[in-house]
């Protein structure tokens, strides 16, 4: 596990010293060791987290002949099958890390070796014979890689921060990424906070050479290749079975312990109940609890890790924990995310890495699996389904709701329409509505909804809970929830690995019918019934709370809602971005503070992005300092 960056100008030749303010500034990466490589129009550089091969594994890594070598973030979980397919065709290995098997296979395979991997990476691979640089990232976007290009100049590097060293990155603010910032509390897709830097997307190549470069798609979700099965049969969980058991098999390869998050959710006890049957000692587990709030899932956590027999190890926070720790977080996530689980994915890894450096966490299941209530249809879609047999009454009461701003014009609008389904969606994931944004002064208004009916409309299948979690596959669950899980984890030394994303076990939850995932009254039906008598049975019937905070109770508290208060007079005001008038619409006691919790919240962390984005080109040391 490592921070990668590089350099491409085939003008003017980068130097060390062009690159390593790119490699220092991610040293929470991989506080082990470093590397460069200058050669020609690239330079490469790499912070490294040793995990396999902790001695011979040093990068960049180089095939025999020294004609290729890469720099890579990640893991490959298959690397010892595919080092013995190498070996057999006469490879000769210097190393016994995964990450060399990527120089071997590109040099017999080009970029086709891509579809072999089964892991989550990241990396670059210079080619010395073509002149060229390739850069990929894994199928689900486990890992992040940012990329920009001023002039002939190219960098790219596994936090955005490391991009913002350079003064000729155009550091310039994108607004609509801003809005939909707002508008879903993170920044989908291959756009940034700056106009000028993006994402590769999951799935996705770079290759730039001294002339030209391409992007393109190397994994498509859409290419499912299967029809959907709507009946369970033995077979079909068996085979989920086999591809979970090997999921986890593949991801508990490492020189080093593995543990594991537990949250006492099915998909977390599901990884951990396994990982110990694959593990030969006793592994660790680690829970987290807040204070103020009614969700209590350590008595649920504690029954899995004495069924399983694991270490168990529990860390209570308290709500202050998140105002000191705030800053530092967005300093670590590089752009506005107002998701609040950041705070105990930092505090549990920050937990976890003072004892192991490598734990398994479930995230993913909700998404392939069907564990979310937003995917069904209730509360006013009950009003679709009395308008949808007469459509015209829809259409004309519509505009009616519209004048009295009324929510209910959106579900009128859908029962006259149907096809419009992904607009309903938009309305169920929002913070703040395009409404909400003008009040608040906010002058754009997104690309939310170009990109939400985009995806909506390349769903290989038509029923809307398929659509949905084909719409979170490529938006939410790569920039949300990995994204702060990688961030967050990364600013501890600490790597997590997702056996839920290996790319079978996505293909598999693709081919399962919607009303087998779920349905009104049951979630990840199919899932608790291959796997879930490997649990305790109060998990497969507990109500579903998630890895979150009580952040309605959070804004109350007096140290909270003090900054919330100040928010009106604060920096994201003073530069124009959002008047004052309608904030302080929003702050006006703890208790309306409250009411409009994800609001607030969003704002916030807006307003903390702003203080600290200048900061990115800075040594964390000066961090704290600078925000006192």
């Amino acid at each position: 596990m490592c921070g990668i960056a590089g350099i491409f100008d085939a003008s003017v030749r980068p130097q060390v010293s062009d690159l390593k303010p790119m490699v220092d500034i991610q040293s929470h990466r991989g506080p082990n060791a470093d590397g460069t490589l200058v050669d020609g129009p690239v330079a490469l550089g790499m912070r490294r987290l040793s995990i396999i091969d902790l001695e011979g594994g040093q990068q960049p890594i180089f095939n025999e002949d020294r004609s290729i070598a890469v720099v890579f973030n990640g893991e490959i979980y298959n690397y010892l099958e595919l080092r013995e397919e190498l070996a057999a065709r006469g490879h000769r290995f210097s190393t016994r890390s995964d990450t060399e098997v990527l120089v071997h296979l590109y040099e017999d395979e080009g970029d086709g070796f891509l579809s072999k991997l089964n892991g989550m990476f990241a990396f670059a691979i210079w080619d010395s014979r073509t002149r060229s640089v390739l850069l990929a990232r894994d199928r689900m976007g486990v890992k992040p890689l940012y990329w920009s290009r001023s002039g002939k100049r190219w960098f790219f590097a596994s936090e955005l921060k490391a991009l913002l060293t350079q003064t000729a990155v155009d550091t310039g603010l994108d607004l609509d990424s801003l809005a939909d910032y707002l508008r879903l509390g993170y920044i989908p897709r291959e756009a940034t906070p700056y106009a000028r830097v993006q994402r590769l997307l999951p799935g996705h190549l770079l290759r730039i050479d001294e002339n030209s470069f391409q992007i393109r798609t190397w994994w498509d979700l859409a290419d499912t290749g299967a029809e959907q099965v709507h009946r369970p049969t033995d077979q079909l969980r068996r085979e989920l079975e086999a591809n979970f058991d090997d999921a986890i098999r593949l991801r508990m390869r490492s020189d080093v312990p593995v543990a594991s998050f537990l949250s006492g959710g099915l998909d977390s006890s599901l990884v951990t109940v396994t990982a110990q049957r694959e593990s030969p000692i006793r592994m660790s587990t680690f829970t987290i609890s807040f204070e103020k709030t009614e969700f209590d899932e350590l008595p649920y956590a504690r029954t899995v890790a004495r069924q399983a027999g694991t270490v168990h190890q529990e860390l209570p926070v308290a709500t202050q924990d998140a105002l000191s720790h705030l800053p530092r977080l967005v300093w670590h996530m590089d752009e506005p995310m107002g998701d609040s689980s950041i705070v105990p994915n930092y505090f549990i890894s920050e937990f976890a890495a003072r004892n192991v450096k490598v734990c398994l966490s479930g995230l993913g299941g909700d998404e392939l699996f069907g564990g979310y209530p937003r995917y069904l249809d209730g509360g006013k879609g009950r009003i679709r389904q009395v308008f949808e047999y007469a459509p015209f009454a829809a259409r004309a009461l519509a505009p009616a709701m519209d004048t009295f701003k009324h929510s209910w014009a959106e579900e009128l609008r859908l029962a006259a329409d149907p096809a419009l389904g992904w607009r309903s969606y938009v309305h169920r994931l929002q913070v703040f509505s395009r409404g909400a944004l003008r009040s608040i002064g906010f002058t754009s208004q997104g690309r939310t909804e170009e990109t939400v009916e985009m995806l909506w409309n390349r769903c290989p299948v038509e029923d809307p809970i398929s659509r949905k979690q084909f719409v979170d596959q490529h938006t939410y669950l790569p920039d949300q929830i990995l994204a702060l899980t990688d961030r967050m984890s990364m600013a501890n030394s600490l790597e997590v690995r997702v056996p839920f994303m290996d790319h079978r076990l996505v293909r598999f939850s693709q081919r399962i019918a919607s009303p087998m995932k779920q349905t009104c009254n049951d979630f990840k039906i199919f899932l608790k019934d291959a796997l879930g008598r490997r649990c305790p049975p109060e998990l497969l019937t507990r109500p579903k709370w998630g890895f979150d905070t009580p952040l309605s109770k959070w804004v109350r508290q007096p140290g909270v809602f003090e900054m919330i208060s100040r928010l009106p007079d604060g920096l994201a005001v003073r530069e124009g971005l959002i008047r004052a008038e309608g904030v302080r619409r929003l702050t006006t006691t703890p208790e309306v503070a409250a009411r409009f919790a994800r609001h607030t919240w969003a704002l916030l962390v807006l307003e903390t992005w702003m203080r600290v984005k200048s900061l990115s080109s800075s040594p964390r040391e000066s961090l704290n300092e600078v925000l006192t």
